[in-house]
């Protein structure tokens, strides 16, 4: 099952691609689709030949906005859906129903979109609380890093944490991370520059980690330096399995999450793959701010995973 890794953003695209090509195209269907850039990120997708869009929305709104901004909509099946909660539901049914293989937000809010995707009725829930994945390609680093969670959980507990961590191992095996390299975030890097109640947090979790988790070299505290430079390891004498070789860097907060990945994105030109997990579905968001290559990586990744996670259902079954 395991693929040679995935080292950048490019090779993430070819991926997806590839999977299509192999006779597994993904089909990602749009919640209230009347958005300008959502329209445009699965058309320019589907014409790169990696999945097949279902628009769900106000079909007026959507033909408007696709002529307004030139996108050839031609090959997208649209659902007519005028009320965006109406829409969500619409979209989520489809994939409940295994028509769909991938949710992506349209013009509504993420809280409305993921309260739908929980909705019992729909069977999407996994074991996990809900968590983002932001997947970077980051210029000078010589792999995807993943950072985690900067969109969904506050402040996570020590079981959140473990739960995040576990949907990031789905995403770091989806892209062929295999052990994963797991750096838990910190503004030190030795045990005993850490204040002690934070030391015993950080103890009480990679304890549990090394019970719950599998396929995974875990190492902290590190800084963001020395999970991903190992000149910047030996300078804070932080060698180790991980520094300099982090696939996920696990944050402590939403708003580390955040600012990390924003600040990669806005001043160092990161392209960004973002991908929200722990359902049974993978749920996709872009940005109005994001890239054409940020919009198309993010559906790639969603896809891939996706892919990955078909993948474990055939293998888990008796």
């Amino acid at each position: 099952m395991h693929n040679e890794p995935i080292r950048s953003s490019d090779q993430l695209i070819q991926r997806a691609i590839q999977i299509a090509k192999d006779g597994r195209p993904k089909t990602v269907v749009v919640a209230a689709a009347q958005d300008a850039d959502v329209i445009e990120a699965i058309a320019q997708s589907q014409a790169k030949g990696f999945l097949s869009g279902v628009l769900v929305g106000d079909r007026k709104a959507i033909e408007r906005l696709a002529g307004e901004q030139g996108i050839d909509i031609g090959n997208l099946e649209i659902i007519d859906h005028a009320d965006p909660l109406a829409a969500a539901h619409q979209a989520v049914k489809l994939a409940s129903t295994g028509k769909a293989d991938v949710i992506m937000k349209g013009f509504l809010a993420t809280s409305a979109i993921l309260k739908v995707v929980l909705d019992k009725r729909y069977n999407l829930r996994g074991e996990n609380t809900l968590s983002h994945c932001a997947v970077l390609d980051i210029r000078g680093y010589h792999r995807l890093l993943n950072v985690t969670d900067g969109g969904m959980v506050v402040k996570p507990d020590l079981e959140q944490k473990i739960q995040i961590l576990q949907n990031a191992l789905v995403v770091a095996r989806a892209l062929g991370c295999v052990p994963a390299k797991v750096a838990v975030s910190s503004a030190v890097c030795q045990h005993s520059d850490m204040p002690p109640e934070r030391h015993a947090e950080l103890e009480a979790f990679l304890a549990l980690a090394k019970t719950r988790c599998t396929d995974i070299v875990l190492q902290g505290p590190l800084t963001l330096d020395a999970a991903t430079s190992i000149e910047a390891a030996r300078s804070r004498k932080a060698e180790g399995p991980v520094a300099g070789e982090a696939d996920v860097y696990l944050v402590d907060s939403v708003e580390e999450g955040n600012i990390i990945s924003k600040t990669l994105i806005q001043f160092a030109g990161a392209v960004f793959a973002g991908v929200i997990v722990g359902a049974k579905v993978p749920v996709s968001l872009v940005s109005r701010t994001d890239t054409v290559k940020n919009k198309m990586a993010s559906l790639a990744v969603a896809c891939v995973v996706a892919e990955y996670q078909r993948r474990s259902h055939m293998e888990a079954r008796p």
